[in-house]
């Protein structure tokens, strides 16, 4: 995969010599809005799993826009996603937003996640590692779409996927997991991070999963020689992710293009 130097975003960075922590106000989030600007599509997993999805196509369909594959939390859905979805597109990226199996409009013939019992959870959030696979693939073949040039991002034990799958494909530009756990449904995120070696990555935390959020970051420093790849962006507000006010979704677009766009980013430095 492509290590791309962690850029500064300057909306996001703290004064903090030892961390990339900062603050942001998100302590009255905004209810998601429905992205007007995006389309529903079906596409297939490798074990013949239908998936729904919504696409914002690139501007230009004959240009090379930056990919954004966006992965919900379990027992939630898409839709979850789509503002932020939107402000990426605006901000130039292709994006893709997938049911997962089980979940929403990729239901299927699936148990649906809520109906599942806890033992076979773990299981089945293995097998969604497929899903975010069939996104990513699907979109280096859309018309205007950069192939080697993805962002991932992936909310609560969504994150968890992403950080699984950018070990298995090299064009993977960075990752933005909000406020993940160290450890979700049988996954070790903070391993899984630690051997990345050196991805760019934010993670997006309330001052509750500041802690943990840092935790994570520390030890894919320490598996790096020390090397801090990992941003933490911390909100004011109690909580995190797909409702997030317009300030904190501005800043993770921000974040995704500089890494996304190196080159531009380094035109305005």
């Amino acid at each position: 995969m492509a290590l791309i130097p962690a850029l500064f975003v300057a909306a996001l960075l703290c004064t903090d010599p030892r961390s990339t922590a900062s603050t942001v106000d998100a302590a009255a989030p905004a209810k998601a809005k429905a992205a007007t600007s995006a389309s529903t599509v079906e596409f297939t997993a490798d074990d013949k799993r239908k998936l729904a999805a919504s696409f914002w196509a690139p501007k230009d369909p004959k240009g090379a826009a930056p990919a954004a594959v966006l992965v919900h939390d379990a027992g939630s859905s898409r839709s979850e996603l789509a503002e932020l979805g939107e402000r990426l597109w605006k901000q130039g990226f292709a994006v893709v937003a997938v049911d997962l199996r089980g979940h929403g409009e990729s239901l299927g013939t699936d148990k649906g996640w809520n109906k599942l019992p806890e033992e076979e959870r773990s299981r089945a959030w293995t097998l969604a590692l497929r899903d975010v696979k069939a996104a990513a693939d699907w979109m280096r073949e859309q018309p205007g779409v950069h192939g080697s040039n993805l962002s991932l991002l992936g909310d609560r034990a969504g994150a968890t996927l992403v950080a699984r799958y950018a070990q298995r494909d090299d064009d993977v530009r960075c990752l933005v997991l909000l406020e993940p756990k160290e450890e979700t449904l049988g996954f070790p995120l903070a391993k899984d991070i630690a051997a990345l070696g050196g991805l760019p990555t934010c993670i997006v935390a309330s001052k509750e999963t500041s802690a943990t959020a840092q935790s994570i970051a520390d030890t894919g420093a320490a598996a790096n020689d020390g090397h801090r790849y990992v941003e933490v962006l911390i909100a004011k507000g109690a909580a995190v992710g797909t409702t997030a006010d317009k300030t904190c979704v501005v800043n993770i677009a921000k974040y995704m293009s500089t890494q996304a766009n190196p080159q531009k980013s380094g035109e305005k430095q």
